[in-house]
């Protein structure tokens, strides 16, 4: 079961999956995705990290993937490929 509650950090999501009853455990976090990849980041897990990645551009916490280090938001990247479909789209069309 999950649950959406407050978070306790400020412009994240809160998760709640409480899987006691089927042997699992209670599982609770601030949740962020990642502005370029949006990938789902545990804020608590993030900020005891030896190294926290944190846009500059974005002003907002990324995930440590090598491919989030450009700051390339990953609405720019959607608007890119639809870009490139329509160009294709035109090219094969004439």
């Amino acid at each position: 079961m999950i649950v959406i509650g407050t978070p306790h950090t400020h412009n994240s999501g809160y998760y709640k999956n409480d899987d006691r009853n089927s042997g699992g455990k209670l599982s609770e976090a601030d949740i962020r995705t990642c502005p370029h990849c949006q990938a789902v980041i545990k804020m608590q897990e993030w900020a005891k990290a030896p190294v926290q990645n944190f846009c500059l551009k974005c002003m907002q916490p990324a995930c440590n993937t090598e491919a989030c280090q450009p700051c390339v938001p990953f609405i720019k990247k959607i608007e890119q490929h639809i870009q490139s479909q329509l160009r294709r789209l035109r090219l094969i069309n004439g």
